[in-house]
């Protein structure tokens, strides 16, 4: 059985759940350990259970989880964890140098092993200021693009192919809708103290603006304002965003894409990252607003829309795609 190792450093979520989508669901036919350190990943690992579609998944499934660390030990971890060449291939999300340029001195000693990106959008002043695109042609046998478009730096290289947009759980694994007389709200909450301060303000404005609806807050932690009693910890929280009328959070790839993938309506705050691409992003996939006021103005147009609260879109996941894609890369022991 071939040993995949990716490589999902980065302090959000979205490289882990990448990561842990894609995981999932090659673990019963792979060995897959997925390199993090995400201030989530402890707490996650916890709840891995939840997602194994086979008991193979628990025992072929881990995350190797970085220790706290300067940036130099970190990047000292990383490299000796890659040239320690234990692995069939090497996949790595989003940073084809590494989240420190710490891959720059490992990949070209890897011609033996296969390597993947995963490309999600990226600052193209971030490629051409690093000349990444030279580094990407020359290190990289396939790229794997799941569901950001031909707009991507990356995308017209040779070895670039698309898929859908890779989702945690398949449609046939949600749980059925519950049937509600009063729409639900749910937001999003992730991001720094200044964000999760704007999402807990936003929560009490949602709850008395609409008493008539069910408002929840999907948060790792209860956001600084927010009652208590309206948040939620749930991972994956999938099948939260599945129960939602409307949703409202940020423009990051889990969250933009599990909602076109369930059919919700995305309310969506661009928040500016260093590498990631909101913006454009939410302005493709979601109604971009910059205010509290003009999220709630949001929510009450879609509100006035008729509801079907039973309506279940039957999505296609990527990730199947991206697991056959991958297996052509290399001959599995």
């Amino acid at each position: 059985m071939a040993t995949w190792l990716i490589y999902a450093l980065g302090g959000g979520w979205g490289h882990l759940n990448r990561a842990i989508a894609l995981g999932r669901q090659a673990a019963p036919q792979h060995h897959v350990r997925i390199l993090t350190n995400s201030p989530y990943a402890p707490w996650v690992e916890t709840q891995l259970h939840q997602i194994a579609c086979s008991p193979s998944v628990v025992s072929n499934l881990s995350l190797q989880i970085l220790p706290t660390a300067s940036f130099t030990e970190t990047r000292h971890q990383v490299q000796r964890i890659i040239q320690n060449k234990n692995y069939d291939c090497l996949i790595v999300d989003t940073f084809p140098r590494g989240l420190g340029g710490e891959l720059v001195d490992c990949l070209p000693s890897l011609s033996s092993i296969p390597t993947i990106l995963i490309h999600r959008d990226i600052d193209p002043a971030y490629v051409q200021a690093k000349q990444v695109g030279q580094f990407v042609e020359a290190y990289y046998d396939t790229i794997l693009i799941p569901g950001e478009g031909d707009d991507v730096p990356f995308a017209d290289f040779p070895q670039a192919v698309h898929t859908e947009p890779w989702v945690i759980l398949n449609a046939p694994e949600l749980p059925p809708v519950l049937p509600t007389e009063k729409p639900t709200l749910v937001v999003v909450a992730a991001g720094n103290l200044e964000e999760m301060a704007f999402w807990g303000q936003l929560m009490v404005r949602l709850q008395a603006t609409f008493s008539e609806a069910n408002c929840r807050c999907l948060a790792y932690t209860c956001p600084p304002g927010c009652p208590p009693h309206l948040w939620i910890q749930q991972w994956p929280g999938l099948p939260i965003l599945h129960q939602a009328d409307v949703v409202i959070g940020g423009a990051g790839y889990n969250t933009v894409f599990e909602c076109h993938a369930l059919g919700k309506p995305l309310i969506a705050i661009a928040w500016p990252r260093q590498y990631d691409q909101q913006r454009r992003r939410g302005q493709q996939w979601a109604t971009l607003v910059e205010t509290p006021q003009a999220a709630i103005d949001a929510v009450k147009d879609l509100l006035q829309a008729s509801r079907n609260p039973n309506q279940i879109q039957l999505y296609r996941n990527g990730i199947g795609d991206a697991i056959a894609i991958i297996d052509k890369t290399y001959s599995a022991p």
